[in-house]
C-alpha cells in the first residue's frame, strides 16, 4: 500500500481483511473508523498489511458489527481450514497499540484566556515554529471528527513520520484557536499543516502531495 491508497478507505464503521505479500489473509478485523484501524495497522506492522479488503456496514450495532465480523472469519476459516493467524487465540500481534497514542498539544493549562500572560497567537507561534511537523485538525489523533481531518492524519501516519496534533475544537485549553489559526496561515479551512515552521496545506493539497510523492519528500529532509 503506498502513495494515496490508504485514503481511498471510507471513514466508516466495518469489517476489513488484511494480507501479506504472499496473498494470505492473515488478520480480519472490525472497526467503527476502518482507516484509523488500517492506518495503526499499517504504521506499526507494514510488511504484513500488503492489501486490505473491506466491508463497509451502514449504521450498525455492536452485534451487527460482530456478525458481520463472524461471517468473514467462518469464510476464511472454510477457504483456509484455519483461521487467520492473527486471529488467532493468545496472538496480540494485531491488537491496536492505542494506549501508544501520542497526545495533542495544549496552548494553555485550561483555566481561560484571561490567565494567559501571552495572546493565543503568540502560542499558536510557539507550537509551529518549535516543532517540525503540526497537524491542526478538528478532533483528535485517534478520533477525527471531520472527514478532512482524518484524510490528513490517515496520510501522516501512512508515510510513518513523527507528528504533533493540536485539536481546534478544544475551547478549554485552545480557546479560540479556530479562528485564530485561520488568520494566522491566511487560509480559510482547517485541517491546516505546517513543516518547519511553514505552513504546507489542507487536506485537497496534502493528498496531490501525498500522491506525486512531493510531501514524503519534503517529510525526508
Amino acid at each position: 500500500m503506498d502513495k494515496g491508497e490508504l485514503t481511498q478507505f471510507p471513514a466508516a464503521a466495518g469489517v476489513y481483511a488484511v494480507y501479506s505479500p504472499d496473498g494470505r489473509c492473515q488478520y480480519i478485523g472490525l472497526s467503527r473508523k476502518a482507516t484509523v484501524s488500517i492506518a495503526s495497522h499499517l504504521q506499526e506492522l507494514r510488511d504484513l498489511t500488503h492489501a486490505v479488503r473491506y466491508e463497509v456496514v451502514e449504521n450498525p450495532s455492536r452485534e451487527d458489527l460482530t456478525a458481520k465480523w463472524q461471517e468473514w472469519v467462518q469464510a476464511a476459516v472454510a477457504e483456509n481450514g484455519e483461521v487467520p493467524p492473527g486471529n488467532a487465540k493468545g496472538n496480540t500481534t494485531w491488537a491496536i497499540r492505542r494506549a501508544m497514542a501520542k497526545p495533542e498539544i495544549k496552548l494553555t493549562p485550561g483555566k481561560g484566556l484571561q490567565d494567559l500572560t501571552c495572546s493565543i497567537e503568540d502560542l499558536l507561534d510557539q507550537v509551529v515554529k518549535s516543532n517540525k511537523v503540526v497537524a491542526f485538525v478538528k478532533g483528535t489523533r485517534t478520533q477525527p471528527q471531520c472527514g478532512f481531518s482524518h484524510k490528513v492524519l490517515s496520510i501522516l501516519n501512512e508515510i510513518r513520520t513523527p507528528y504533533e496534533v493540536v485539536n481546534v475544537l478544544d475551547e478549554t485549553y485552545n480557546p479560540g484557536l479556530r479562528e485564530a489559526i485561520k488568520a494566522y496561515s491566511q487560509w480559510p479551512t482547517i485541517p491546516q499543516l505546517y513543516i518547519d515552521g511553514e505552513f504546507v496545506g489542507g487536506a485537497d493539497i496534502l493528498e496531490e502531495m501525498h500522491t506525486n510523492g512531493e510531501l514524503r519528500k519534503m517529510l525526508s529532509t
